[in-house]
């Protein structure tokens, strides 16, 4: 599994690598501040670690250029001083964050669990889905829409819509979408769910404010088009 690590400061770089090397992982290092990273896009990251030490406008937009280039999965690691910073983060595209300090333990647990992820079911092996308002290309995470424009998804859109599809019709609680698009229980919260909710929406509505595919049950949670009568069709790759 391939890990590429960026951030400004070379020594902690090496020091992550160290750990992450002690485990197995083939790491590369960048040393790059605050400027996009071309290296890591003709490269098989299997995660990309962002070290910094606060949540800044520029992390914030160096998160999306990454996210906007690739579906990889992104873990910040970085000293937050509030809970707005850390909606910031998740919003501009990360998947999962690692507060400083941290133990090596730690550190390996998050690595862990985002590769566990990614290797639950091979994007390759999983179905495509054909809804008749959008297609899911769940090898390229993109959406293809009625009027023809397709949208790149982050892993956490793509996960949150697929669970919404597959599920269609349904009705689902905060919580199990939240275990099933984090990965499990504890991770992520409403607030982050309503995030990720407005972003998917943001992609995927004609008027993300008046929603008729990714509807909001009051009280109880969030289901797609629960209305509709046509069906979801499941297209198996060759």
């Amino acid at each position: 599994m391939n890990v590429l690590i960026a951030g400004g400061e070379s020594q902690e770089l090496d020091v992550l690598g160290y750990i992450l090397k002690q485990e197995g992982y083939a790491v590369t290092t960048l040393v790059s501040p605050v400027q996009p990273d071309p290296a890591w896009a003709d490269s098989q990251t299997d995660v990309f670690i962002l070290d910094a030490e606060t949540v800044t406008p520029a992390l914030l937009t160096r998160i999306e250029s990454v996210r906007m280039a690739s579906p990889v999965a992104i873990m910040l690691l970085a000293y937050v001083s509030s809970e707005l910073e850390l909606i910031d983060a998740y919003a501009a595209g990360i998947d999962d964050f690692l507060a400083k300090p941290y133990s090596p333990r730690l550190l390996l647990a998050h690595v862990n669990a985002q590769l566990r992820r990614a290797r639950v079911v091979p994007s390759t092996l999983v179905p495509n889905l054909t809804d008749s308002t959008l297609r899911l290309d769940t090898e390229r995470h993109t959406v293809g829409l009625s009027d023809g424009q397709t949208r790149q998804l982050t892993n956490l859109e793509f996960r949150l819509l697929y669970c919404l599809l597959v599920n269609r019709g349904h009705v689902l609680t905060p919580e199990k979408i939240i275990e099933k698009v984090w990965g499990y229980s504890g991770e992520g919260d409403r607030n982050l769910l309503k995030s990720l909710i407005s972003r998917l929406r943001a992609k995927v509505e004609p008027s993300p404010r008046e929603p008729t595919l990714i509807k909001t049950v009051p009280g109880v949670g969030y289901t797609f088009a629960p209305g509709a009568t046509d069906g979801l069709v499941i297209n198996q790759k060759q």
